[in-house]
Formats: structure tokens, C-alpha cells, sequence
């Protein structure tokens, strides 16, 4: 078993066992922010520039695209911050 802790939000919530590596390879992260406390920053980061972008490659004007992620990370910072709160941890 690895001594690495896991800083995804995800696996810190207890919501499933999610690997750091795995959040890096899902997003394209730089691999430096796996077991670190800088995770869930880069990830919602490029969630945020993913969601902007599709938006735009479906039709979107980029004042529609901002919204639209905006409103998505917002959710997600949400889901973050209960985390926190529940656990006691900081992690963003």
C-alpha cells in the first residue's frame, strides 16, 4: 500500500477511492500536483478551461461560455468547500 495521501476532494469526502494519478491523467494535469494540496486548485482550473471551451466549440458566444463554466466551477467550489467544512480540511 502507498504512503502517498490523496488530496482530490473526492477521496478526501470518502465519496470513492480516488487516486491523485488518476485525477491527473483525467484532466492532463502536470503529475507535480498529484499528493499535494495543489490538486484540487489545477483541477478545477482545467475543468474550468474545459468547460469554457466546449461551450464555445458547441455554438456559444464567450459571455455565454463564462457564464456557463463560471456556474459549473461555482458548483463544484460548492461541493468543495462542504468537504472542508465536513472533514475539517483545507483544501483549496
Amino acid at each position: 500500500m502507498s504512503d502517498k495521501i490523496n488530496y482530490n476532494y473526492i477521496a478526501q469526502s470518502g465519496r470513492a477511492p480516488v487516486d491523485d494519478m488518476e485525477v491527473v491523467t483525467a484532466l492532463g494535469l502536470d503529475p507535480a500536483v498529484a499528493y499535494t494540496k495543489d490538486i484540487n486548485k489545477a483541477a478545477l482550473d482545467k475543468a474550468h478551461r474545459q468547460s469554457y471551451d466546449g461551450h464555445i466549440e458547441r455554438g456559444a458566444t464567450p459571455e455565454e461560455a463564462k457564464k456557463n463554466a463560471d456556474l459549473a466551477r461555482d458548483e463544484v467550489l460548492k461541493q468543495i468547500k462542504g468537504v472542508e467544512a465536513d472533514m475539517k480540511v483545507k483544501l483549496l
